[in-house]
């Protein structure tokens, strides 16, 4: 495979006019070239335009071979460096018009259907890049989910205007003068080749590409140079592209100058130096470089002087001819001598970064909040109320959230143990002498009650007297004033009754009974005790002499009672004793002994 520069280089060889060689080259193009390519390189890429019928798998497979892809363009930087791969293209006679259809790697893989919205419709780069903005759409794409899709450039080479993007089915070779479009991406670039006398330059690339023409030469290209006016002269220099040791700077193989002659000295394209040619008679010179920039390895280009080697700078050292810029990073203020960096206290700004807490730190600073807060998630300068409420529930009972903080409260009849303390006492609510008789304090409350023949009123504080005490006999224990449980014998008895009047009452009642002293005659008698006290209660109300009467006549009716049964007791065992007597008296007078008694009396008597 020769490229158009190969064939320029061999057409000079054999002196061929340029015009008759563009002349057979154009024929050759008409007729439908065999592969040609032309290169273009820019940076660190390189761009590769190839002719030949072949399908869209063929041509990415031929770029992959070389170590590349189909070209992409996802920018109209990239579109523009087509125009100049074209134009490299020799032009055909007046009126012709020649139309390419050139492959590049935007492709849409059966299954994948049109996209309307989207800038590429769906397509990809064969790269796997991501969805780019920039497209060139001559026209809409096919619709078809069915089929590889795959997109050429179409249309005249030396048109200004940038070649549309057509999609035609993978399989097909392109119709007309066909081909397609690579690029090759490396790590370093050496500069073109310049010459201190006649001769010719040929590059080869590491893609395949021969070509006298390069604005920068690829990493691991080789050079053939061959001096004189036709290249005629014997032996030729080969050269290699190849990186500097601790450089990110690739070089020639071989130093320069490349032809150089006494004849010319310094009047031949300046002798092939970059900068200054200083002559130094008989043919003799050097290169020189201007202030800032000093020699390359080539002894011909110049180079800006590194001054930023002897790290000066405590930051960044930025380059440039005839000095250097020292850069402080974030967080950082160049010093005075313009070399050191000086920290920024950021928390002593007019407008403090931080809601609440700022803390400067070495290029930076930090945010932190109030006891209580946390940092926002949004945000890492702000803060937020932490609800302590919330989490872990530290109240016995109620919690109340507030900014930054928190306090407890206690339910009713319930009170805090301490100022900021989080557990609730019960409150004695019977201290504060709420009810009228008597109080029962309860947890969260109380309960009142009353003496016995008192109930509470609907209040549930005051006491009633009991109107149901008037026909019942009070309780005989429990209560405030209720008789004891236990009774006393009626010897410890006491032996007067409350009230004489009482007592000849109640004495009457008893003496006007049956000798024998039946219960009924005791219940009788309490009876009548009852109703008499009612009576006199009735009459006095007021409380010291209603409860001296309560006490007086309790005290009667025990006394009563335990006389009464005493007295029962004593005219029962009376009357048996008398009976008995009687008894034995009459056996005395009227008891005669039958035979038997006799028999046996006269026998003991033998």
């Amino acid at each position: 495979m020769k490229s158009l520069g190969s064939l320029l280089f061999h057409a000079a060889k054999m002196r061929i006019p340029q015009q008759v060689f563009w002349q057979l080259l154009l024929l050759g193009l008409t007729i439908q070239p065999s592969e040609e390519v032309e290169a273009l390189c820019s940076g660190t890429t390189c761009y590769t335009l190839n002719f030949g019928r072949f399908s869209w798998m063929e041509a990415q497979q031929k770029c992959r071979d070389n170590g590349g892809n189909l070209m992409t363009l996802k920018s109209q930087e990239e579109a523009l460096l087509v125009q100049q791969l074209l134009a490299k293209m020799p032009k055909g006679e007046a009126g012709t018009v020649v139309e390419v259809r050139l492959w590049i790697g935007l492709h849409r893989k059966k299954g994948k259907c049109y996209q309307q919205h989207q800038p590429l419709r769906g397509f990809r780069w064969v790269t796997g890049g991501e969805e780019t903005q920039y497209s060139k759409w001559g026209q809409e794409p096919r619709e078809t989910c069915m089929s590889n899709m795959c997109v050429t450039l179409q249309g005249t080479p030396f048109s200004p205007q940038e070649l549309p993007w057509v999609d035609s089915f993978c399989s097909n070779a392109t119709a007309g003068l066909s081909g397609f479009l690579c690029k090759f991406s490396f790590q370093g670039m050496c500069r073109p080749l310049t010459l201190a006398g006649p001769g010719v330059v040929s590059y080869r690339t590491p893609f395949g590409a021969v070509t006298a023409f390069l604005v920068t030469v690829p990493f691991g290209s080789t050079a053939e140079v061959a001096c004189g006016p036709q290249g005629e002269e014997i032996p030729n220099t080969f050269l290699v592209c190849k990186p500097q040791p601790n450089s990110n700077i690739s070089e020639w193989s071989s130093p320069g100058p490349f032809c150089a002659s006494p004849t010319y000295g310094c009047s031949y394209s300046n002798g092939g130096c970059e900068h200054e040619c200083l002559d130094q008679g008989k043919g003799l010179f050097q290169c020189a470089c201007h202030s800032g920039y000093q020699l390359g390895g080539d002894h011909l280009s110049c180079v800006p002087v590194d001054y930023c080697s002897s790290n000066p700078c405590q930051g960044q050292c930025l380059p440039y001819p005839g000095g250097f810029k020292c850069l402080c990073p974030s967080g950082y203020i160049l010093a005075d001598d313009e070399q050191s960096c000086i920290d920024v206290n950021e928390c002593n700004a007019p407008q403090n970064p931080c809601e609440q807490i700022c803390v400067n730190t070495k290029g930076s600073f930090t945010c932190h909040c109030n006891l209580g807060y946390m940092p926002a998630e949004s945000d890492g300068q702000a803060c937020q109320d932490i609800d302590e409420c919330a989490r872990n529930t530290p109240c016995d009972q109620f919690c109340v959230n507030t900014h930054g903080s928190f306090h407890c409260s206690c339910q009713l009849g319930y009170q805090l143990e301490g100022i900021n303390s989080s557990s609730c006492l019960d409150i004695d609510e019977c201290q504060e002498e709420l009810c009228e008789h008597r109080c029962i304090n309860q947890l969260g409350s109380y309960q009142c009650s009353c003496r016995v023949g008192w109930i509470l009123a609907p209040n549930g504080i005051s006491c009633l007297l009991d109107p149901t005490c008037s026909t019942s006999s009070p309780p005989t224990q429990g209560g405030e004033w209720g008789i004891p449980a236990n009774i006393h014998p009626a010897s410890e008895l006491p032996v007067l009754l409350p009230d004489p009047s009482l007592q000849a009452e109640l004495g009457r009642v008893i003496v006007s009974q049956d000798s024998t002293l039946q219960p009924a005659v005791v219940s009788s008698a309490l009876e009548m005790e009852h109703r008499i006290r009612d009576e006199r209660i009735d009459k006095n109300s007021h409380g010291s002499k209603q409860l001296l009467h309560y006490i007086l006549g309790g005290v009667g009716v025990l006394f009563l009672m335990s006389f009464a049964l005493g007295w029962v007791i004593c005219r029962k065992m009376k009357a048996k004793e008398a009976k008995k007597n009687s008894k034995n008296v009459t056996g005395n007078y009227s008891w005669v002994p039958d035979q038997g008694e006799t028999r046996a009396g006269s026998k003991e008597g033998l």
